[in-house]
């Protein structure tokens, strides 16, 4: 790498199934990046800092010095420490100030940030970690102080921002159903290679006007039986439904969505066809810019970056 001499800090995104590292010089650039299938349920116990070790072999002769920076479950239960929950309302100068740091066997660094939790009037409560880093990179890549958000995945989070400041957020179990009803269920069950229907899809998005999510998953089933779909569109269908059920419950006319791009890009269909304005930012941007705020907050120093 050229510019391994320009590398002040590192910035890991580690998830349940995934892990990304990012070099940053100190202007907030990205010099590097490692991106592996390697999230925490692939960690021993006991195994996170010579597990990091391992997957930072390449970096770590030239950066071993350098403060790293997390976020995301491994700050979780499940984690390498269990960083608490900060509440909503919350904004970047809270989760700097309840960040978690302790030193690296190699001496460096390393500052977890914490999660956010936020109790509803009924007194249930929803729970994010890594997604709120996205939210304040987001505020920032768009200049906006006030905004309604999406974050496609697994489980997807709908959150509201008021004058720079989370408000509230809801989750959304639709990818982890998606991968359950497509692998585990009759609806997914003895079907061919299924290939892209955008027929499908926004058929789904269409019936998705049904009250009962439950009763409309199983014309998933009816349609393929009676020919109205074909065998090979049922994933389409499937995802098609569950994403217009979730997109039916914003109340918002315009929203911004956060994430990988093809599943933005489904989102953002759905969106459309429910009259729904969007904007598409990407995860990875909203991430590290997240993460600088929250570095600048940390060190009080505005003009590092």
């Amino acid at each position: 790498m050229e510019n391994k001499d320009e590398i002040s800090w590192l910035i890991l995104d580690w998830g349940t199934t995934n892990f990304r590292a990012f070099a940053m010089d100190d202007q907030g650039q990205v010099i590097d990046k490692i991106e592996r299938k390697m999230g925490l349920l692939k960690v021993k116990a006991g195994g996170f800092d010579s597990y990091l070790e391992s997957l930072l072999s390449d970096w770590l002769e030239v950066y071993q010095h350098l403060p790293v920076y997390m976020a995301g479950m491994v700050g979780s239960a499940q984690g390498w420490v269990n960083v608490p929950y900060v509440s909503t309302p919350t904004n970047v100068e809270s989760l700097a100030k309840n960040t978690h740091q302790f030193k690296l066997p190699w001496g460096a660094t390393a500052t977890i940030v914490p999660g956010v939790s936020h109790c509803t009037e009924n007194g249930s409560y929803d729970v994010m970690r890594g997604e709120e880093v996205q939210l304040f990179g987001l505020l920032e890549l768009v200049g906006n102080s006030t905004l309604k958000a999406v974050f496609p995945g697994t489980h997807s989070k709908h959150a509201d921002i008021k004058k720079d400041n989370l408000m509230s957020f809801s989750t959304y179990m639709t990818g982890e159903l998606f991968s359950t009803l497509t692998t585990n269920t009759i609806l997914g069950r003895d079907l061919p290679k299924q290939t892209d229907s955008d027929f499908a899809f926004h058929k789904g998005i269409e019936d998705s006007v049904n009250p009962s999510i439950t009763n409309q998953l199983f014309k998933a089933r009816t349609h393929r039986l009676f020919g109205n779909l074909a065998e090979n569109e049922v994933h389409d269908y499937i995802s098609g439904s569950l994403i217009g059920n979730e997109v039916r419950g914003v109340d918002h006319d315009s929203l911004y969505l956060v994430g990988e791009k093809n599943l933005s890009e489904r989102y953002e269909q759905a969106c459309s066809q429910l009259n729904i304005t969007t904007q598409c930012i990407s995860g990875d941007r909203s991430f590290i810019a997240g993460m600088i705020q929250i570095k600048e907050t940390m060190s009080h120093d505005k003009t590092r970056f």
